[in-house]
């Protein structure tokens, strides 16, 4: 495995950095060339993001000139994406390709990763562990996050049974995490409707925890490059009725005395699976896969979006609102049919894919990849989350007026782009080895790439003002 291009690991050197960084240099250290899941490789820190961290912030101009006449181009095209992240985020990010289509084909992963421990129901101390995946170093701060719980009826399962799904989500751009939750583990020949509850709000608490865990790790070493506004949650069955109740279930909603007694006797809405409560739990959306909500009276005005796919005859968790066997008893709950149709009253981003006709219990998802509808559960569910992602960096880009902002377009194209602006000064095309493919001083508003390959290609565009933007073309 390569892990390095001309680049030196730091093992333990930092650069003073501001709190935007979060005290952290991110990684570059390597540009993964082959195809696999490399285990237990944390991002690692490098002179190269030391360079970037330093000429970032102290001389930006300083910085551009030094790329663009002093370094190879390697090293240009890897740091403009840096350079250019502020007013380039909207362009790179959001392309109609990341986040939706599968673009990384190796995949880091860090495995048996501790983020919090609680009593179980019978009384034994658990530790929580989580498996992160994310895709290889590349130059984007503030990933998403996608945190996800297993099914079982909260009485079997573990945290493995969701790789796959970690790793579909982490090849399209989003570090996503499977993690561990407190299953029932009480002798018992029968499991009353309290019980059941108590397991299944464990499981929501335990949720809780590892979502601090995240915005406490983003906070310190930052070792996954996340952005903690960008969180997602959810679960398939169990894991995706505990994920309903982690982004529904709250303070305002009128509970049972049975319920708030359990509730409370797990250390209150907040849980006490770990104790760094200084970090929030709010999320940005749910993955619902074939859950519930135990009252779908919880949902309320403006709390987060919801994707949901389900069976519509499912014999375990209901469509609908009805009685339910997941806990091991009977249990009245209502299903994604009756969330997504409450999310969409109260004007709730909601989208619910419906398995017409099937009597099965995640039938999409039971089989792995060349299952039925696996590919649509996929797709539709990514495309889901862009929209969050991109509509919200597009609200906050809104707000900045200061910069030049511009647009090549078509994108994708044939190889003939056109300008949104008319003050360009010069600019420079890099192909993803860093190759500088094409650049031109004196710019007209159309540009011809019909010469180069089809791929994945940036364009450096530096304006009059001295301004720049970077943005990513596709040419087919």
């Amino acid at each position: 495995m390569q892990t390095g291009i001309g680049m030196i690991p730091l093992q333990a050197g930092r650069l003073p950095a501001p709190s935007r960084l979060r005290g952290t240099l991110y990684q570059l250290s390597y540009i993964p060339i082959s195809r696999c899941e490399c285990k237990n490789r944390k991002p690692q820190f490098s002179l190269f993001a030391a360079i970037i961290s330093y000429f970032r912030y102290n001389n930006v101009s300083m910085m551009k000139t030094t790329l663009l006449t002093k370094l190879p181009s390697a090293f240009v095209f890897l740091l403009i994406g840096f350079l250019n992240h502020g007013n380039a985020f909207t362009q790179v990010h959001c392309d109609g390709v990341r986040y939706i289509d599968p673009i990384f084909s190796e995949i880091d992963s860090t495995l048996n990763v501790n983020f919090g421990e609680s009593q179980t129901i019978a009384g034994a101390q658990k530790q929580l562990f989580m498996d992160i995946y994310t895709p290889p170093a590349e130059f984007f701060f503030d990933r998403p996050v996608i945190i996800l719980e297993h099914g079982g009826s909260f009485l079997t399962g573990n945290r493995k049974q969701l790789r796959q799904l970690c790793l579909e989500y982490a090849g399209r751009g989003y570090v996503a995490a499977t993690i561990d939750y407190r299953l029932f583990d009480a002798f018992a020949l029968e499991i009353d409707s309290n019980v059941a509850i108590d397991a299944a709000i464990k499981a929501t608490m335990d949720m809780k925890a590892a979502i601090r865990w995240f915005k406490q790790s983003a906070d310190g070493a930052d070792d996954y490059g996340i952005d903690t506004n960008l969180i997602f949650i959810g679960g398939v069955s169990a894991g995706a009725i505990a994920a309903d109740h982690c982004a529904y279930l709250d303070e305002e909603d009128v509970l049972s005395d049975a319920l708030d007694s359990i509730i409370n006797a797990n250390g209150g809405l907040r849980g006490n699976s770990s104790t760094n409560f200084q970090y929030s739990e709010s999320i940005v959306g749910v993955l619902n896969f074939s859950g519930a909500l135990k009252n779908v009276n919880w949902i309320s005005s403006g709390e987060p979006p919801v994707f949901s796919m389900h069976d519509e005859f499912d014999n375990i968790v209901p469509y609908g609102t009805a009685i339910t066997t997941e806990f091991g008893t009977p249990i009245q709950v209502s299903g994604s049919f009756s969330i997504d149709e409450k999310a969409r009253t109260l004007g709730i981003r909601s989208q619910l894919i419906t398995i017409e006709g099937s009597s099965g219990h995640v039938s999409y998802f039971i089989g792995g990849p060349n299952t039925p509808n696996y590919d649509i559960a996929i797709d539709s569910s990514s495309r889901f989350l862009e929209y969050i992602i991109c509509d919200r960096i597009s609200s906050i880009n809104d707000e900045k007026t200061d910069n030049e902002s511009m647009a090549w377009y078509p994108n994708p194209t044939e190889g003939l782009l056109q300008s949104s602006s008319s003050s360009i000064a010069s600019l420079k095309v890099f192909d993803t080895n860093g190759r500088m493919v094409y650049q031109s001083a004196t710019i007209e508003k159309t540009i011809d790439l019909t010469d180069l390959e089809r791929g994945i290609y940036l364009i450096n565009t530096i304006f009059a003002s001295g301004d720049s933007d970077l943005q990513k073309v596709i040419i087919q």
